[in-house]
This record gives structure tokens, C-alpha cells and sequence, in this order.
């Protein structure tokens, strides 16, 4: 019995110092270097919620700020998008932003109209005629100002992304002004949008960017304004035959972030993330023009779809027949000089 007892300790003793081998338990050694695990207990995360798909100005540009703010930050800060309005659509994402549900958001400036009115100057008919022109003014003192404006909202605006010019698609040909007469026409929620239409006869049908396409196909509208990369990649082009070249307006997007959490940032990666934002910046503008020209001439290989480009004379007359808009929009902003401001800088 006593020789039993002392083997089978002995087999349990060779056991646990086996096992103890096995886990690294008996002996201190090095763990080998995983750059993978680094400052884990650090990192920062930012979700980064839109309403578009990755295939789109916006969409590319979301992706390649968060490339950048990884590399930037050597990993300290990862930044997760969810595009397609897959955590908040364009209705709900700025009030999820103020509450801290989502640090970073990029709405149309156009949609922020209600929260900041005098931005409303980005959406007059005309008012730019080049992507460089939207460049000069948008990474501006102007786009400054403009960013500044949310201050009261608890935001912080980083800075301003170009999609495009808007074009017009219908379920039928758009070819003069008086052709927008009686149509519903799905518009962002700004007045001055709203008022444009309105102007022509039409009736302007705000609602959320998600809903475009089924309302479209369902006929809750007769046309819609967009950029060509947008009318592409959401495939409006497959439930309306019509588009014409108007390039009455520019679309474009706000790109900001939950201002209490931008506070708690340190400054040295608040300075990494204006970096990132700034290259990105620069890289989307370019990026933009080329993705609208490509998708352009998509719709234009699609053989049920029907492009109708305006003649300088036409254009030159909807300017004319748009021009009350900008009356409309001095007598209800608290600083209309923006306008004056806008046209100085670009004037030729």
C-alpha cells in the first residue's frame, strides 16, 4: 500500500511539472514581440456613422481618413465605419452624435440647414460653376466660419467633403424649366432647396436619403436631385429613364464629431486626427471629380437610360428663373453677407 501511495504521488508530481512545462508556468521566459497587442489598453475608438454607400465620394473618403488615422496614430486610434445608414439614417445621426451614440457623422451640409441656417448659402442655384471653386471656398476662412456655427450645438465640425454637381432625374424628359411644373421632387429639408421648386411650379417632397429609392420605384415621386456617382450607386437609374445635366447645385457633407469627446482627445491626437482630415480632405476633392465623371459615363452605357445634357442658353434661362431664390435666402439668415463674401472669392 505505502509503495501504491508513493507512486502515484511520484506519477502526479511528473504531471503538474509537465503540465507546468507545457503553460510556462515552471520557468519565466519572454513572450514573443506582437505589435497586435500594443497599447490595447489605450486605444481609442471612433465610430464613424454615414448614409451612403462605399462606392461613393463620401464613402471612399470615410475609409481612407480611417487608413489614415491608423497610420498616424500607430494604431492608438481605430476609427470603424458604417456606411449605408446601417447604425443611423440621415434623420436620427446628428441627434445620436449629440448624445455621444456615435462620435462622428457626415451629413449633407444641406441637412444641417435646420440646425444652422446660414448654410443654407451652399445650396443656392448657381452659385458655383467648379469643383475648384467649391475648393477655394469650402477649406477657406469661409468653410471656418461655417464650421464655427455648431459651436452651440455641442459639435465639432472638422471640415467640409465635396460629392459633386447635382443633376435631375425624372419618369419623364426634363428638358426646360417649365418641365419641373407639377412634378414631386424629393429634396433635402432646407428651405432654400425647397423654394427652388417651388419656384418652377413643382412640389418639393423632403425626405431621408434612404427612402429615395423606393419611393422612387413606387412613384411617391416623380424625380429627385443628385450627383451622378449617387444616382450610380444607389441605381435610381433603374427606376427613373430620364436624367439631365443640370449642374444647378453642388452636394456636399460636414464632416464632424461629438464635441465632448473631442475635448477628452489629447492634443497631440486631436493634431493627428486634423492631419488625417486634411489629407483626406485634399485626396477626396480629386477623388470626387474623377468618381462622378466615371459613373457619368456608366449612365451613359446604360441602355434604357436617357441623358439629356443643357445647352448654355437653357442653363443661362433656369439661372434667371432661379434668381428670386437668393432673395428668399438674404431675408431669413443672420448673416446673408456670407453670400457677398462667397461671390467676392470666386469672382472671376
Amino acid at each position: 500500500m505505502k509503495k501504491f501511495m508513493i507512486g502515484t504521488a511520484a506519477t502526479v508530481l511528473i504531471l503538474t511539472i509537465v503540465f507546468s512545462i507545457q503553460q510556462g508556468l515552471l520557468f519565466s521566459t519572454t513572450l514573443p514581440y506582437d505589435d497586435e497587442q500594443t497599447g490595447l489598453d489605450t486605444q481609442i475608438t471612433i465610430h464613424l456613422s454615414h448614409v451612403v454607400a462605399e462606392n461613393t465620394p463620401k464613402g471612399q473618403a470615410a475609409t481612407k481618413f480611417a487608413e489614415l488615422v491608423e497610420q498616424k496614430t500607430n494604431g492608438q486610434v481605430k476609427v470603424h465605419v458604417y456606411p449605408n445608414a446601417s447604425l443611423y439614417n440621415d434623420e436620427n445621426e446628428f441627434k445620436a452624435l449629440q448624445d455621444g451614440k456615435v462620435e462622428m457623422i457626415i451629413p449633407t451640409y444641406s441637412k444641417m440647414t435646420s440646425y444652422v441656417p446660414d448654410w443654407q448659402v451652399l445650396d443656392l442655384p448657381y452659385l458655383f460653376h467648379t469643383d475648384d471653386e467649391v475648393h477655394e471656398v469650402l477649406t477657406g476662412p469661409i468653410g471656418e466660419q461655417l464650421l464655427d456655427e455648431l459651436q452651440p450645438f455641442n459639435v465639432k465640425g472638422l471640415g467640409f467633403w465635396h460629392n459633386g454637381f447635382k443633376q435631375l432625374t425624372a419618369e419623364q424628359p426634363i428638358h426646360t424649366f417649365e418641365d419641373l411644373q407639377g412634378l414631386r421632387i424629393r429634396t433635402m429639408p432646407s428651405k432654400t432647396l425647397e423654394k427652388q421648386f417651388s419656384l418652377a411650379g413643382a412640389t418639393p417632397v423632403p425626405i431621408s436619403f434612404s427612402e429615395v429609392f423606393t419611393d422612387l420605384e413606387t412613384h411617391a415621386i416623380d424625380a429627385q436631385e443628385n450627383t451622378a456617382s449617387n444616382i450610380y450607386s444607389k441605381g435610381f437609374y433603374k427606376v427613373q429613364k430620364n436624367m439631365t445635366v443640370t449642374n444647378h447645385g453642388i452636394l456636399g457633407y460636414s464632416v464632424l464629431m461629438n464635441e465632448k469627446f473631442w475635448e477628452q482627445l489629447s492634443p497631440k491626437i486631436q493634431k493627428q486626427l486634423m492631419e488625417a482630415m486634411k489629407e483626406t480632405t485634399e485626396w477626396q476633392f480629386k477623388q470626387a471629380v474623377l468618381l462622378n465623371a466615371d459613373d457619368l459615363r456608366k449612365l451613359q452605357q446604360e441602355d434604357d437610360f436617357v441623358i439629356y445634357t443643357m445647352t448654355d442658353k437653357e442653363r443661362q434661362r433656369w439661372q434667371e428663373q432661379l434668381a428670386p431664390v437668393y432673395d428668399f435666402y438674404r431675408a431669413n439668415v443672420k448673416q446673408p453677407h456670407l453670400l457677398a463674401d462667397i461671390q467676392q472669392i470666386i469672382a472671376p
